[in-house]
C-alpha cells in the first residue's frame, strides 16, 4: 500500500506540473473525469491515496500529518460521491473557467503537495 501511495503522490506532483506547463492538457485530463465513470475513478483515486497515507504513516517522517491528510482526503472522497455527478461536473466546469494565474498557483500547490508526500513517505 505504501508503494501505491508513492505512485499516487507522484501522480499528484505530475498533475501539478501539467497544470503549470501544459494547462490545455491539464484541462483535457480534468474533462475525462466529468462523466459517471470519472466520478467513480476520482473517488477511487482519492480513497486509495488516503488509505495508502494511513498505511505509510507509521514509518514515515511525518506520521501525524500523513494521518491528518489521509483523513481529509478520505472525507473528500466520500463527499465527492455524496454530492453526486451534477455537482462534480459543476466543480470541474468551475475549475476550467479559472484564469491561467489561478491554475498555475494551484498547479504549484499540487506539485508541492505531491513532492512533500513522496518525501514524507520515503
Amino acid at each position: 500500500m505504501t508503494a501505491l501511495a508513492l505512485i499516487l503522490s507522484a501522480f499528484v506532483a505530475a498533475m501539478g506540473l501539467l497544470a503549470i506547463f501544459f494547462p490545455g492538457r491539464a484541462d483535457d485530463v480534468a474533462r475525462l473525469f466529468a462523466d459517471k465513470t470519472g466520478l467513480w475513478v476520482a473517488t477511487a483515486i482519492r480513497a486509495v491515496l488516503a488509505l495508502g497515507l494511513f498505511a505509510a504513516a507509521g514509518e514515515s517522517k511525518a506520521p501525524i500529518l500523513l494521518r491528518i491528510l489521509g483523513a481529509l482526503i478520505l472525507i473528500v472522497a466520500a463527499a465527492t460521491l455524496l454530492l453526486g455527478l451534477d455537482r462534480h461536473r459543476r466543480m470541474i466546469d468551475w475549475w476550467l473557467a479559472r484564469n491561467r494565474t489561478i491554475q498555475i498557483a494551484w498547479g504549484a500547490a499540487a506539485f508541492a503537495l505531491g513532492v512533500f508526500l513522496i518525501y514524507a513517505i520515503i
